[in-house]
């Protein structure tokens, strides 16, 4: 997407990256329970004077709206129609029953569908996956869009974020990154993947032509896989992804692909987001607002997966590690959260990070979109220098 402010352009993009099926986009609160006890973690008590109400009282101080406010938002064009229902009943209607989870990079058959989700549901994980078989998909599709209690919303990164700035900003459709003027900022959401040689392309020829990148941690994780960089000998998280290390992957993107006096490239942004914590990137110099921009973010995680206005104590739970180090590639530094001071920041090399919890939603009500919808909130607070 583009975006402009007063008489001088700023701009937004939101591309969906690859080909992708997602048939239960819906993170059930059953998955999230299950997460949470394989890491034994319990609940605070709930209440204004719990960890949680303290914490939402200190989002609420902190988030402001910038200086200079983006006026007119253009968006890139990916839309579809997402078809929310239980995968269970699902699996259950095209003859499966469960059996031996195992993930697959492309779906080919019902059996594919039926092992990778297993295998995510396992993890307490979405995930996105090609469907080879054009014929074969359409048959799931039909079905699940024809299922009792099978819900239609719209759908596709752009069409979401889109319908969050509409809230804030004029609209205008763009068809490709090409049709925005020099110089506008530009956002990608990146969407899961699996073809390497796809990514890496995506590194080196998109990354240098956008300002803002937004993600989560599989597609963190895949993309360092990819283009060989820190940490890229795991596998697969294990559980909740590890601050330090998140933090060295997002601090070699920018120092390897982000803007710098050798480097042409317009990259100077990150917002990443995973279940219980979300961290934002900047090159210092470019961005203001930041604190503001990651709490916000942060904030309608736990509002739009609970669908509530505001954050109700009763219904979050503070999940996100409490004290964690800055980085695994070299020394770094302890953080210790307090809820009463949400968000920490630290720096390292001419970047800055800025580090929040996530009030994750006990019994989530709906959760399409919700990466789509943290990018959006993120970038509506977050403050570009202009000309820098």
């Amino acid at each position: 997407m583009a975006l402009w402010r007063g008489s001088a352009y700023a701009g937004f993009l939101a591309l969906a990256v690859g080909c992708v099926l997602l048939l239960e986009p819906q993170l059930p609160g059953s998955a999230l329970r299950s997460l949470w006890s394989s890491l034994q973690l319990s609940p605070a008590p709930p209440g204004p004077g719990s960890p949680e109400g303290r914490l939402a009282a200190a989002w609420d101080a902190l988030i402001v709206r910038p200086a200079r406010r983006w006026r007119r938002v253009a968006v890139g064009v990916n839309a579809c129609v997402d078809v929310v229902l239980s995968g269970v009943k699902l699996l259950e209607a095209l003859g499966r029953s469960p059996g031996n989870g195992k993930d697959h990079t492309i779906l080919h058959s019902r059996n594919d569908l039926e092992e990778a989700f297993v295998h995510f549901m396992g993890k307490g994980a979405a995930a996105e996956r090609f469907f080879s078989d054009k014929e074969a998909f359409h048959d799931i599709a039909q079905t699940a869009s024809e299922l009792p209690g099978a819900q239609h919303y719209v759908g596709g990164n752009a069409a979401l974020i889109g319908q969050k700035f509409a809230a804030y900003s004029d609209l205008k459709v763009v068809s490709s990154i090409s049709d925005i003027p020099a110089g506008i900022p530009v956002h990608l959401e990146l969407a899961s993947m699996t073809n390497k040689e796809l990514m890496r392309s995506i590194v080196h020829q998109v990354f240098p032509a956008v300002t803002s990148l937004g993600l989560n941690e599989q597609e963190l994780l895949f993309l360092s896989q990819a283009a060989s960089g820190p940490h890229s000998s795991l596998s697969s998280w294990n559980g909740i992804p590890d601050v330090g290390m998140v933090s060295d992957i997002l601090f070699w993107i920018l120092k390897e692909h982000g803007r710098s006096k050798s480097r042409a490239s317009d990259l100077t942004r990150i917002h990443f987001h995973t279940l219980v914590y979300h961290i934002l990137a900047t090159v210092d110099g470019h961005w203001a607002n930041q604190l503001a921009a990651v709490a916000a973010g942060a904030r309608v995680a736990g509002t739009q997966a609970c669908a509530t206005d505001t954050i109700d104590a009763s219904r979050v739970s503070l999940r996100a590690p409490r004290e964690f180090m800055t980085s695994h590639s070299e020394a770094g530094s302890r953080i210790v959260i307090n809820p009463n001071e949400p968000v920490a920041e630290w720096h390292r090399e001419g970047i800055s990070f800025h580090f929040t919890p996530v009030l994750v939603c006990k019994d989530p009500i709906r959760t399409v979109g919700l990466g789509d919808a943290i990018s959006a909130e993120g970038l509506f607070y977050s403050e570009v220098h202009p000309h820098s």
